[in-house]
C-alpha cells in the first residue's frame, strides 16, 4: 500500500503543477495501439478538464526530432503517453522552452530528478509495468486525480490493460472495480467483459482489437484520430467499417509474410532468428511488425530459445507533425516461450536492454519491456544491427 500512496501523491503533485503553471496549451504524444489510444483519450480528458487546449500526435516511436521541435519555442505542457519512459534523459535535455513534462507510461524506466518532469510510472513505486499497470490505467488514475467525475471513463483503462497478459492485477484492478461499480463493464461469461458505456456496445477484446487496427494499420489514414474519438463518443458505423477494412488488409499482409517465412524459413544467427518484411506492410504503421512477431513466437518452426527479430521499412512521414529527415527501419523483438522464462530467471538478457543498445550503436534508438521491445534505425544498417544484437544476446 505504501507504493500506491506514493504513486497517488505523485499523480496529485503532477495535477497541481499543471494547474499552477498557468500554461494553457498542451500536446499529447501517444503510442499507436489500444493502450496508446485509450490512454491518449484519458489524458486529453484530464488536460481539457484543467482548461488546456490540447493537440494530439500519434507516434510509433519517440523520434528525437519530434521531441526537440515540441520542447523548444514557448512553454507547453507536453504529455508523453504510453511512450517516453525509456527516454526521460532526452526529454529533460530537450526542454529548452522550460515547459512542464508529464510521462504517463508503464515501460521500463529510470529515476530522474528534474523539477519540470513528472515521470508518472508505477515501476518507480514497486509495481510491474508488464503485469500491474497499463498506460491506460496510469492515465485513468491521473484523470481520477484531476476530477473524480472522470471515473465515468474507467472502462477505457480496462480496454487498454488487455495488452497485459494474465489475470487483471495491481493498479489495473482499481480501474476494473471502478468500471464495474459504475456499470460501465460487466462480466459476459468466459474471461471477456462487455463494455456497457454509452456508444460502446462491444466485448472488451473486440474493442481492443478494433483500436489496435485503427491505430497501427490505419496510422497514415487518420485511424488514431478515429480510435480516440470512438473512445470518448462511441464506435460510429463508419469507424467500424474502416477498422474492418484495415483488419482485412493486415490479414492479407500477414498471410503473405507467413507464406514467405514458410518457404524460406527465418534467417538465423547464433542467438537470434529474424525476418525482414521490407515493403510487405506498406501504408501501415510500424506497430504491425511487432504484432506479427507476437503471433509468430508461438508458431512451429520458431526456435523457442532464440530472440525473434522482425524488421520493416517505414516512411519518413509523421501524421500531425511533419517529415523526418529520412526513411527508417522499424525493428521489433519478442522472446519465444522458453526464452521468456530464461529472461525472467535472469539467465538471458532482457530485450529492453539489448535491443535499444543495438539500435543506438547503429544510429537509432529503442525501448520496451523485458520480453518485448522495439526500435528504429537508418535504412542500410540492418546487418550491423543484427550482428550487434546477436553479440549482446548471450
Amino acid at each position: 500500500m505504501e507504493g500506491l500512496r506514493g504513486f497517488q501523491d505523485k499523480l496529485g503533485s503532477a495535477a497541481s503543477a499543471v494547474r499552477e503553471s498557468g500554461i494553457r496549451e498542451a500536446v499529447v504524444l501517444h503510442h499507436d495501439e489500444a493502450d496508446g489510444l485509450t490512454s491518449a483519450a484519458l489524458t486529453k480528458l484530464a488536460l481539457s478538464s484543467l482548461g488546456l487546449n490540447t493537440r494530439l500526435i500519434c507516434l510509433d516511436k519517440l523520434f528525437p526530432e519530434v521531441i526537440k521541435d515540441l520542447e523548444s519555442g514557448h512553454p507547453r505542457i507536453i504529455a508523453y503517453v504510453d511512450l517516453g519512459s525509456g527516454h526521460v534523459d532526452w526529454l529533460i535535455k530537450a526542454n529548452s522552452a522550460k515547459g512542464l513534462i508529464l510521462v504517463l507510461d508503464h515501460h521500463d524506466t529510470i529515476s530522474a530528478q528534474d523539477p519540470l518532469l513528472y515521470n508518472l510510472n508505477p515501476e518507480l513505486y514497486g509495481f510491474s509495468g508488464e503485469k500491474d499497470a497499463s498506460s491506460a490505467t496510469v492515465a485513468y488514475l491521473f484523470c481520477k486525480t484531476v476530477d473524480p467525475k472522470l471515473s465515468n471513463y474507467a472502462h477505457l483503462a480496462t480496454i487498454g490493460s488487455l495488452e497485459l497478459p494474465g489475470e487483471t492485477q495491481g493498479l489495473n484492478l482499481i480501474a476494473m472495480k471502478d468500471a464495474k461499480d459504475l456499470g460501465l463493464v460487466r462480466d459476459s461469461g468466459g474471461s471477456d467483459l462487455k463494455i456497457a458505456a454509452k456508444g460502446v456496445n462491444l466485448g472488451r477484446a473486440r474493442a481492443s482489437s478494433l483500436l489496435n487496427v485503427l491505430g497501427s494499420v490505419g496510422y497514415y489514414r487518420k485511424g488514431p484520430e478515429m480510435g480516440i474519438e470512438a473512445c470518448t463518443t462511441g464506435f460510429a458505423d463508419q469507424t467500424m467499417d474502416a477498422a474492418k477494412e484495415f483488419e482485412e488488409e493486415r490479414k492479407a499482409a500477414n498471410r503473405e509474410m507467413l507464406v514467405t517465412i514458410k518457404k524460406d524459413g527465418l534467417s538465423q544467427k547464433k542467438n537470434v532468428q529474424w525476418f525482414h518484411a521490407h515493403d510487405n506492410y506498406k501504408g501501415m504503421g510500424g506497430k504491425v511488425v511487432g504484432s506479427f512477431c507476437s503471433y509468430l513466437r508461438y508458431q512451429r518452426g520458431v526456435n523457442p530459445v532464440k530472440y525473434l527479430i522482425g524488421m520493416m521499412n517505414v516512411p519518413a512521414d509523421i501524421p500531425g507533425w511533419g517529415k523526418l529527415p529520412s526513411s527508417m527501419i522499424k525493428v521489433s523483438g519478442r522472446a519465444p516461450q522458453i526464452l521468456t522464462s530464461l529472461i525472467e530467471k535472469g539467465t538471458k538478457p532482457s530485450l529492453s536492454k539489448i535491443l535499444p543498445e543495438s539500435c543506438s550503436k547503429v544510429g537509432g534508438f529503442g525501448d520496451g519491456h523485458s520480453v518485448a521491445a522495439s526500435g528504429v534505425f537508418p535504412v542500410g544498417k540492418e546487418e550491423m544491427f543484427l550482428n550487434e544484437i546477436d553479440r549482446l544476446a548471450v
